[in-house]
């Protein structure tokens, strides 16, 4: 495990970027009276000055500004703020421990960690209830930020952090001062609700239950102290419930019991601000009389998703004939899981000419004066952009800050590069990218994990369309793929394994071209350039499928470019490469062989330049991106947690699974092969 320093605190880059995060969340002043614009009006001289006191074991937090906050149902929330200097300082050594206490915290927590909601949070327990988990346990822990014992929380700090410097600080802030008034005096126990560290210490305290909970195959969904356990069962909640008060005494927490229960869905309960009943989930809204006024959220999608589908007057801007304005669609694909919130939603923009700007919170799409569609900006993850479109500064401004990448490709979908910020953040896991990259035996075993997942799901996708269309030419290749399986597992070196995948794939796609039509063209995998239309689908559908893999492990702080199955080169996000192996077949192979064979398209919505390339055609398009787009946001059963995610979430799960393994954490990555 790699351990941050004081040293990695007080980094000029990360003390800049821990000002930028106080300066954004515009809190009030502590107990100096200083102001966050006071602060930054000397700011190189505050962060010199903050720097040395800490070098020089001089630092001392100024005492804690007690405030109380009213609450919707008229009681109070009481806050205790730390002075600007002591939130910078705070929010610096909570950036470098984050990464490791990432490491440590698990799938089921969902408060307070970047990429993950209330929303998300909801879903899960939406879909648990799906899968037949209608017992639920209910608990709730009786003021949880002040119970947490210092003792114990220091006990997991230490064990996680090496660094006596940083550790002194933690000391310091979780026993500081709070005034009050004019009454002044010390915390004892508990950690101050206000304080930017004071986050990332409670899902620590509280990792133990999950872990514990866990250990036992129980289902727990948590958020913050508000948490959730799922069971199939009467009998399974009642022990859960027995479990979950174990634990939080040896937490030395108390159980609120009267608003703890073992209920069901069939008689309702409320989590995370939703009322749930039966097959129903409702946002909750206090109104005067602190009744709820409901809003349903599911059994039905519960937002029209700006940019969940590639509907031409939706998230793709395309050029056709006159006809309706712009409208906001959904998926219609595979049913997926109710409330479902499509993971990565992306925005292509294909109209030459067109220019993408941001107003307000939307980003807008126009051609001269003419809008033609207005896009909520915070539900747009990702953007493409095709051919001669512009982007206006305020637009990249905004795509920049909110770390929303921006692919810029030419209007046949060759790639040109990505607009993306820069994020100093994962740093270590960086470091361990590399570290692990030298190891030959830790990239044997991982190219064969990638290339098992790729040959594997190629035979799901022979057998799928063999029993479908009698073929038996596939249901041959399938067989041949077997034996490609088990050489792989005594493969003894890189070349050994890039020999197989390349046999596989000669297998696999000779089975195809030989079960299509001669006139679609297609003799064998090519992949530029492309002569015929087969070629030149997989290759478009290659790039989307890329590049929605590049963000994602952007997003979970891996560098796209330290690769172990493909060699580290410059310009080429190798490990994208690695893990897009797997996906190829489910994906997009699997949404051409359908077009294909049920006949959507034709070769004559294709045609050729004066090169003998082939270029898809702008319908043709159309109807590849709106197949694609559904394929990606249609669910199915991941095969390892068992919840049904749509195929963006099963990536984003194998990215962090793939983080873990090269953390050290996981022993060893396990390819997603669909069945």
């Amino acid at each position: 495990m790699l351990h941050p320093t004081i040293h990695h605190v007080l980094e000029h880059a990360n003390l800049i970027s821990a000002w930028e995060k106080v300066r954004s969340n515009k809190g009030c002043a502590g107990t100096d009276g200083i102001t966050i614009e006071e602060f930054g009006a000397r700011l190189e001289d505050n962060l010199n000055q903050l720097k040395r006191e800490v070098l020089d074991r001089s630092y001392r937090p100024r005492p804690l500004l007690r405030i109380d906050i009213p609450k919707k149902d008229g009681k109070f929330r009481s806050l205790s703020i730390p002075t600007v200097r002591d939130r910078v300082l705070q929010t610096a050594v909570a950036k470098v421990l984050e990464p490791v206490f990432e490491e440590e915290f698990e799938d089921c927590s969902f408060a307070y960690r970047r990429g993950r909601s209330v929303d998300m949070a909801v879903q899960r327990v939406i879909a648990l209830r799906e899968m037949g988990y209608n017992w639920v346990v209910d608990i709730d822990i009786h003021a949880f930020f002040d119970q947490i014992d210092h003792g114990i929380l220091l006990q997991e700090v230490e064990r996680l952090v090496k660094d006596r410097e940083i550790l002194d600080l933690i000391r310091m802030w979780i026993q500081a001062q709070v005034q009050e008034g004019e009454r002044v005096f010390r915390l004892e126990k508990g950690v101050p609700q206000g304080s930017p560290i004071s986050p990332l210490l409670a899902n620590l305290y509280l990792d133990r239950l999950d872990e514990e909970l866990l250990d036992e195959n129980l289902k727990i969904i948590r958020f913050a102290d508000d948490f959730l356990v799922l069971c199939k069962k009467r009998e399974r909640a009642q022990d859960a419930m027995e479990l979950t008060q174990d634990v939080l005494n040896a937490l030395k927490l108390t159980v609120n019991r009267e608003k703890s229960a073992v209920t069901t869905f069939d008689v309702g309960f409320r989590f995370l601000g939703v009322q749930f009943i039966r097959g129903l989930a409702f946002r909750i809204k206090n109104d005067k009389k602190g009744k709820g006024a409901g809003q349903e959220i599911s059994g039905a999608p519960q937002v029209k998703q700006a940019c969940s589908a590639p509907c031409r007057n939706a998230t793709e801007i395309a050029p056709g004939p006159e006809g309706p304005g712009p409208r906001l669609e959904p998926p219609t694909s595979e049913p997926v899981p109710a409330g479902h919130d499509p993971r990565l939603r992306t925005l292509y923009i294909m109209k030459h000419g067109c220019v993408l700007g941001k107003e307000s919170e939307r980003f807008t799409v126009r051609e001269k004066a003419k809008v033609l569609v207005e896009v909520p900006a915070i539900k747009v993850d990702q953007i493409m952009v095709y051919g001669n479109a512009q982007i206006t500064t305020q637009a990249m401004h905004f795509c920049l800050m909110e770390k929303i990448p921006v692919f810029l490709l030419s209007s046949k979908g060759r790639y040109y590069g990505v607009v993306d910020s820069l994020d100093t953040d994962p740093v270590f896991l960086h470091k361990a990218q590399f570290e692990r990259a030298d190891d030959k035996t830790f990239c044997l075993e991982l190219a064969r994990a990638f290339i098992h997942g790729k040959i594997a799901n190629s035979r799901v996708v022979l057998h799928r369309f063999s029993r479908k269309r009698n073929a038996p030419v596939l249901r041959e290749a399938f067989e041949k793929l077997r034996s490609s399986i088990r050489r792989l597992r005594q493969a003894a070196s890189l070349e050994e394994i890039y020999g197989i995948e390349g046999s596989a794939a000669r297998i696999y796609f000779g089975s195809i071209a030989r079960t299509l039509a001669p006139e679609w063209g297609f003799e064998k995998r090519r992949k530029r350039p492309s002569k015929d239309p087969v070629n030149s689908l997989l290759s478009y559908g290659y790039t989307l499928l890329f590049y929605n893999i590049y963000s994602i492990a952007r997003a979970r702080g891996l560098n796209p470019h330290v690769g172990y199955l493909h060699p580290i080169r410059s310009g080429h996000p190798a490990l994208v490469s690695d893990i897009i192996e797997e996906f190829r077949a489910i994906t997009v192979d699997s949404v051409v062989l359908a077009l294909l064979l049920n006949r959507r398209l034709s070769p004559v919505g294709f045609s050729k330049d004066s090169t003998g390339r082939c270029i898809i055609g702008q319908k043709a398009r159309d109807l590849f991106l709106r197949a694609f787009e559904n394929k990606m946001n249609s669910a199915i059963t991941h095969p390892s947690t068992g919840l049904k995610l749509d195929y963006r979430r099963c990536i984003e799960h194998q990215v962090n699974l793939l983080a873990r393994v090269i953390r050290g954490v996981e022993e060893r990555y396990v390819p997603m092969v669909v069945r």
